[in-house]
């Protein structure tokens, strides 16, 4: 027995999951998680109202077959076929036409079984209820759909309680139609009683919709509110009225004082903290400048403390208006003390006057050294060698080879001092930026070492330049050594080197490519420092300088420089000219590339 009970309570728990499922699945037919919860919401409800109104109906039908109604219950099968129609169009997503058919099909059907059954079937008062079904239906915004679904069965009840008289002929007998009122009361009854339901369970779900809804403004302000209390700016907000909406605690300190201000108006403030009159003054100039402006006003203001102290104040009103403009809904008041800031600015005005001096200076003083030492540098050179012209018979090979080491490390030291030099300046900005057409610049360049190109056999060709704005000087500088480079560490018997610009949306590209001795990868960057070498002088002459002041000038002109290389396979050297500061004219004549402009060759 014991077995049999459990047996069946498992069988009632299966059929309550079964009918739970079926419940749930109806209800979420037409739902989306594109959808917002107001509106699955509205599709749950619809389809529940659609399978309880069918629910309702289908032992209606059967009561009329029993009872011999035949009309009745063709007439109501007709009606739960029009209900389907409901389900299937919330299927298709046409949310707004079901329910509009729902309300149809119900006040059609309810008027023609009241014209065929006649009066004392009272099936007219169902038309009352489906005056309810509107409110059911549709939000609140929607009133012109609600006004015209209560209308749609008002209107019905009203033509056929006056037409009633005249339509007799076509009702059933009495007694039918007293049977009929009796096996139908129950439902309306039933329909009343479930539509109150569905509407107050309705307006709970939008009540507590709203309800968590405020719950998470309010939160939401409150969080803002602690966020604005950490600024360290005062901050006052006022409503249309220009009454404080909201104090934080960097503008007044006391906690209460904050409290008792909200509602409150400026004037209300100023008699009882009674601060600046001049101050107060100011204020309320700023807000109705800005009232008046429709948009942001800032002033700056310098006053002194009562510890005669002065004090830099930055004040700012906002109005906020609605999407149109024409509505004022807050301002924003802002006051930031900046007088740390402007006594930055004064002392990194001071030291940037006096770091220009000392770097005009530091100038002046590398051009004199450079030129007081290359002086007695020279001297020695000469007199080492008219000695050595004067006493070459007398001098072993020993004393003329020092002297040879001697002569030229002195010139090693000459280069070394003239680079030192080059590169001081390599960064400095008054170079004037002039146009520069650098086809003419590189040509210029070329002819300048054309003793060394003769020399190695060498050949240069250049791809068409483009015409920027930069320092000449510069730029001289920078071909001079990567070009130079090229063609001095180079073990070809007929070196060659190319140079190319390649044009990008935010910068020029140049590079010169050669067929030397290549460089190792763990090399690529240690070349641009300075005073970094890779060989000895007595390899290949240099100071180390040159490849460290070219990627200065290249960083000078907003870009960088760099190199790809293997060993044995040559080399290309990049470097790169921000647009934004070669400022380049544009001539379409020097935009041309891949096409060969000239060629020098020994």
């Amino acid at each position: 027995m014991r077995n049999y009970y459990r047996k069946k309570a498992v069988s009632t728990k299966t059929m309550i999951r079964f009918l739970n499922h079926i419940w749930n699945n109806i209800s979420n037919a037409g739902t989306s998680t594109s959808q917002n919860v107001r509106e699955r919401n509205g599709i749950i409800l619809l389809n529940r109202s659609w399978l309880i109104l069918t629910l309702i109906q289908v032992p209606c039908f059967f009561q009329h077959l029993m009872n011999g109604f035949y009309l009745s219950a063709i007439m109501t099968a007709g009606y739960i076929m029009g209900l389907s129609l409901i389900h299937v169009l919330v299927r298709m997503g046409h949310i707004n036409a079901g329910k509009i058919w729902a309300i149809i099909v119900i006040n059609f059907n309810t008027t023609l079984m009241a014209v065929f059954f006649g009066e004392q079937t009272h099936l007219i008062d169902f038309l009352m209820l489906t005056a309810l079904l509107p409110l059911y239906f549709f939000e609140i915004k929607n009133r012109m759909l609600i006004f015209w679904g209560i209308l749609a069965s008002i209107l019905p009840a009203i033509i056929y309680h006056a037409v009633a008289p005249y339509i007799k002929s076509y009702a059933l007998p009495l007694d039918a139609q007293l049977t009929i009122y009796h096996t139908t009361n129950w439902v309306k009854q039933f329909c009343l009683v479930t539509l109150l339901y569905l509407i107050y369970n309705k307006n709970a779900a939008y009540e507590k919709e709203v309800l968590e809804k405020e719950g998470d403004l309010t939160g939401q302000k409150k969080l803002y509110e602690r966020i604005l209390d950490q600024i360290p700016v005062d901050i006052i907000t006022y409503n249309s009225e220009l009454s404080f909406t909201y104090v934080n605690s960097s503008a007044v300190k006391n906690a209460d004082m904050r409290q008792w201000m909200i509602g409150k108006k400026n004037s209300d403030f100023f008699k009882v903290r009674k601060p600046d009159p001049s101050a107060g003054a100011e204020h309320e100039r700023i807000i109705y400048e800005a009232l008046g402006k429709k948009g942001p006003v800032e002033k700056e203001e310098t006053y002194f403390t009562k510890d005669n102290t002065i004090k830099h104040v930055l004040n700012g009103v906002s109005p906020v208006y609605n999407k149109d403009g024409d509505e004022l809904l807050s301002l924003i008041c802002y006051s930031l003390d900046v007088t740390h800031i402007k006594e930055a600015e004064k002392k990194l005005k001071e030291y940037a006057i006096e770091l220009e001096r000392k770097n005009d200076d530091l100038h002046h003083f590398v051009n004199a050294t450079s030129h007081d030492l290359k002086s007695p540098l020279r001297n020695i050179a000469s007199h080492l060698q008219l000695l050595e012209r004067k006493n070459i018979n007398r001098l072993d090979a020993d004393s003329l080879e020092l002297i040879e080491h001697t002569v030229n490390s002195v010139k090693q030291l000459n280069r070394l001092i003239g680079d030192i030099y080059q590169y001081s300046v390599a960064d400095r900005n008054d170079k004037p930026l002039e146009k520069t057409d650098m086809n003419e610049l590189l040509e210029h360049t070329l002819r300048e070492m054309s003793e060394i190109i003769a020399e190695k056999n060498a050949e240069v060709r250049c791809n068409i330049l483009p015409i920027l704005k930069v320092a000449d000087t510069h730029m001289g500088m920078l071909f001079n050594n990567l070009v130079g480079n090229a063609i001095k560490y180079n073990t070809s018997t007929h070196p060659r080197v190319t140079v190319n610009c390649e044009i990008t949306d935010e910068e020029y590209i140049f590079s010169v490519a050669d067929n030397g001795i290549g460089i190792k990868a763990e090399y690529r960057k240690q070349i641009f420092e300075i005073f970094q070498r890779l060989h000895t002088s007595a390899e290949y002459a240099g100071t180390g300088v040159g490849l460290a002041m070219c990627s200065k000038i290249a960083e000078n002109y907003g870009g960088r420089i760099w190199v790809e290389s293997e060993p044995g396979q040559g080399s290309v050297f990049y470097f790169s000219l921000s647009k934004s500061i070669a400022d380049p004219e544009r001539n379409s004549d020097h935009y041309i590339s891949g096409n060969q402009k000239f060629a020098i060759a020994s």
